[in-house]
């Protein structure tokens, strides 16, 4: 009898344990990470998608100013989907043919250096190319930097499939522009927009 209740324990514990194995799935195999893409659109612009954003960028006026103070570039730039994206002043930098990473500066660092741009500011205006490539989305102002006394200057901004912003940013270059790689960069939440741009490569 003793036997008996013994085995019927090992049977039972054995059909638990097999049940319980049977049970057990191995993990499902992560997404596939959406890859960014950076085309070139024209003689001096460039589109980005990435998983987050959609960004294009017109470097025009840097490419035929070289040796300038400060690197402007037309901006726009929208959400990849219907949840929106916070894009924030401070995750804004450009690096430089040398490696060097320069932050976006704050509004009055531009003010107190803008009487020397204002000039250049206003060639840049003309010399702007359409950055419209999303018809159909609201447009909203790219104020992370404006001329001084024309706007209000916000620290971050909201996009998402259904909105886009444009706007011109900023950046010291204390050696002057010189030509090369850059590379525009936007740090966000889930994800690094990386949007290379050549000056100096036309002949």
């Amino acid at each position: 009898m003793r036997r008996l209740q013994l085995g019927l324990i090992v049977g039972l514990f054995g059909v638990v344990m097999l049940t319980g194995c049977t049970s057990v799935k191995p993990d499902a195999a992560p997404p596939p990470v959406a890859q960014a893409e950076v085309e070139q659109v024209g003689a001096t612009a460039v589109k980005y998608r990435g998983p987050d954003l959609e960004l294009a960028l017109s470097y025009r006026f840097a490419d035929i100013n070289l040796g300038m103070d400060w690197l402007l570039v037309d901006t726009a730039v929208t959400g990849s989907k219907r949840v929106s994206v916070e894009i924030k002043r401070e995750k804004i930098s450009l690096r430089t043919p040398d490696g060097e990473i320069v932050p976006l500066p704050s509004q009055e660092e531009l003010a107190d250096s803008f009487s020397s741009i204002r000039a250049a500011n206003h060639r840049a205006n003309v010399a702007a190319e359409p950055l419209r490539y999303w018809g159909g989305r609201r447009e909203c102002k790219l104020n992370f930097l404006v001329e001084p006394g024309s706007d209000i200057v916000m620290r971050s901004i909201w996009v998402n499939d259904e909105r886009w912003c444009v706007g011109r940013l900023y950046f010291p270059i204390m050696k002057g522009v010189q030509p090369g790689r850059y590379e525009l960069r936007i740090d966000l939440p889930e994800s690094k927009v990386r949007v290379p741009f050549v000056l100096g490569a036309r002949k």
